[in-house]
C-alpha cells in the first residue's frame, strides 16, 4: 500500500507537477500581454506586471543553466582533452576560445587603439569585429557556393526537363547577382540588373516573409500544444 501511495505521489509530482506549473505560468504571461494591468510593485515602488515578474524569474534561471551549460562543456571536452580522445585538438581549441572570450567580460579589460586621441573598446567587442565577424561573412559566403554545387548536380541528375529548366533559371539568377554586385565587373547596364532587382527585392523578399510567417505559426503551435499539455519537454512522461 504505501510503495502504491509512493508511486502516485512520483507521479504526480514528475508528471503533472511540471505540466501544471508550465501552464498556469504561461498562461499568466499570455494573459498578461493580452490584458495587461500592473497590480504589482518592483523593488523601486513602481507598478509592475506579473507577466514581467515571470519573465525576470525565466531569465535568471536561464543564466543558471547557461552557467551550468558552460560548466559541462568544460567538463565534457577537458576529459576528451586528458584522455587524448578521438577530436582532443578540436575540444582544446574550444576550451581556449571560451576561455580568452569569458576573460575579458569577468576582468572587464580595455584596451587602446592607435591614434592622437586614445579610443577605449573593450576586448568584447574586439573579439567580435575581428573573430566573430569575420567567420560568420565566411560562412555566410560559403551559402552562394554551396547553392551553386547544388544547381550543378541538378543539372547533372537530368531527371527531367522541369529539373533542367528550374537548374538554369537557379543558375542565372545566381549568375545575375554576382555579376550585378561585384564592383570589379560593373555591369550594371545590362539586363542582369533587372534581374537582380527582382531576385533581390521580389523574390527574395517574398522568401523571407514566407519563411518568417512559418515559424510564427510554428511557434504558436508549438505554444499552444505545451500549454495544453500535448507536448512535455519539462516532464519525464
Amino acid at each position: 500500500m504505501m510503495a502504491q501511495i509512493r508511486n502516485l505521489i512520483s507521479m504526480l509530482v514528475k508528471k503533472w507537477g511540471p505540466i501544471f506549473i508550465a501552464t498556469i505560468t504561461g498562461l499568466f504571461v499570455l494573459i498578461g500581454y493580452l490584458f495587461p494591468n500592473p497590480f504589482l510593485v518592483d523593488y523601486q515602488g513602481r507598478p509592475t506586471e506579473l507577466r514581467d515578474v515571470l519573465v525576470g524569474w525565466a531569465v535568471i534561471v536561464a543564466a543558471f543553466v547557461f552557467v551550468l551549460g558552460v560548466f559541462n562543456i568544460a567538463r565534457v571536452h577537458g576529459g576528451r582533452v586528458l584522455r587524448r580522445r578521438r577530436g582532443w585538438f578540436y575540444s582544446l581549441v574550444l576550451l581556449c576560445a571560451m576561455l580568452l572570450g569569458s576573460i575579458p567580460s569577468l576582468l572587464g579589460i580595455s584596451t587602446r587603439l592607435g591614434g592622437d586621441v586614445p579610443i577605449q573598446e573593450t576586448l568584447n567587442y574586439l573579439i567580435f569585429d575581428c573573430v566573430i565577424g569575420p567567420l560568420g561573412a565566411s560562412l555566410a559566403a560559403l551559402v552562394a557556393f554551396t547553392l551553386a554545387l547544388a544547381a550543378f548536380r541538378l543539372l547533372r541528375a537530368r531527371r527531367g526537363w522541369g529539373d533542367v529548366i528550374l537548374g538554369w533559371f537557379f543558375v542565372l539568377i545566381v549568375a545575375g547577382v554576382l555579376l550585378t554586385s561585384t564592383p570589379l565587373v560593373g555591369l550594371d547596364w545590362l539586363p542582369l540588373a533587372l534581374i537582380r532587382h527582382e531576385a533581390v527585392n521580389v523574390m527574395g523578399m517574398a522568401g523571407m516573409r514566407g519563411l518568417l510567417l512559418g515559424v510564427v505559426l510554428g511557434t504558436v503551435i508549438t505554444a499552444l500544444r505545451i500549454l495544453s499539455g500535448g507536448d512535455r519537454p519539462h516532464s519525464e512522461f
